[in-house]
Order: C-alpha cells, then structure tokens, then sequence
C-alpha cells in the first residue's frame, strides 16, 4: 500500500521509527515483492537505511544473516498487528492475531540472539548501542528503535493493517489510537463492503 523508506506517505511513523516502519513494509504483501529478497539487498538496505556503521569491519549479509532478518520482520509485523484492537458484537476487545501465537515471545526469542553494549561519549551520555557487527548489528539497532520508540510513547501507534491480505505497517495518527487499517479509503472500505455482504448473506 506505501513505500519502504521514510517520506512523505500517510501513516509515516516519526524519526527512527520510521525506519523501523520500512523494514516491516519491505514485504509487500499485497504486491507480492520481497525487497529483501537476497543478502545482497539486505546489505543495501542496512546501508541505505544507515542502520550500520561505515567503518563496520563485517562482510557482507550471509544466508543466515538473511533468515534472521525475515524472522525480525515476521515477528515485528506480529507484535505490531497485536497493537490493533476492534470490537466485536459483545464489545469485547479482540487483539487480530493468529489464534495460539504470541508474537511478542518470538521477538523476544529472537533478541536473546541479539548483543547490545552500553556506552558513554564525552559528555558522560550513557547510550545503548548493538554490541554486534554487520547485519546483525543493524537487526539489534531495529531493536533499540523500538526501546526508544515505547519510553517516548509512540511505540502502540505503530500498527499493521488488519486486512489480512495487506498488513502494511502505519502509524495511527488518530486521537484515540483506534485505527486498524493503513487506508480507509482502499482497505477500510473493501473491510466494510465484504462485512455488509455477509450481513446481506445472512438476513437471505
């Protein structure tokens, strides 16, 4: 539905965050396309997203490094999807993920293998910073984004469309933090037609 990389789209999430955002559209699921589809993209996008060091002494993205990064964005569009709720007729709140998964204990599996390291610059600033290299260092800086994204509050903004044929990530700009679709006017309105079809199903 959007663009990976930050720009001018609506439901663009802020600052780092918006890089975040983009690793999770890098699949495009409605379109069908993968922009981290090899190592060597994954390489590119690290880079261009500026998420690892120039002077970062590790070769390029292996496989492995590659698996990693999918299973990253698997669980991150997991955990953001957990960040939408609608309600169903009994009003009760319904988070829309796949009955028995729990996304946030698969990111949570998947951080363990992550290293991150506290540093401090001249002034005494204490920062946290990947404690890897490469790839991997640029997998645990995603990470970081979303640390810092959930002390500022603008963490559970950050959500999928809850149209299971897109699941693009936005960011929900609205008040009461109630949107569930990344456009109202494409995804929302085809969720509301096949809702009435059912109902005119039903009531025939």
């Amino acid at each position: 539905m959007g663009q990976s990389g930050p720009g001018p789209v609506i439901g663009q999430a802020p600052g780092d965050l918006a890089w975040l955002q983009a690793f999770v559209n890098t699949l495009d699921l409605e379109q069908g396309t993968d922009d981290l589809a090899t190592p060597a993209a994954l390489d590119a996008w690290v880079r261009r997203a500026g998420l690892t060091e120039p002077a970062d002494p590790a070769g390029p993205a292996d496989p492995a490094d590659l698996a990693l990064a999918a299973a990253l964005r698997e669980a991150l569009r997991g955990v953001l999807r957990s960040h939408v709720t609608h309600r169903s007729a009994s009003s009760r709140v319904v988070a829309p993920h796949a009955p028995g998964t729990d996304p946030a204990a698969r990111l949570t599996e998947i951080a363990a293998g992550l290293r991150a390291r506290i540093t401090a610059d001249a002034s005494g600033a204490v920062r946290l910073q990947p404690g890897d290299s490469g790839c991997r260092a640029a997998l645990a800086r995603l990470l970081l984004i979303a640390a810092e994204a959930a002390t500022l509050g603008t963490w559970n903004r950050l959500k999928v469309c809850s149209a299971d044929d897109c699941q693009w990530a936005f960011y929900d700009r609205s008040p009461t933090r109630s949107g569930c679709w990344c456009s109202m006017q494409v995804c929302g309105s085809r969720a509301k037609s096949r809702a009435y079809r059912s109902r005119q199903a039903r009531a025939g």
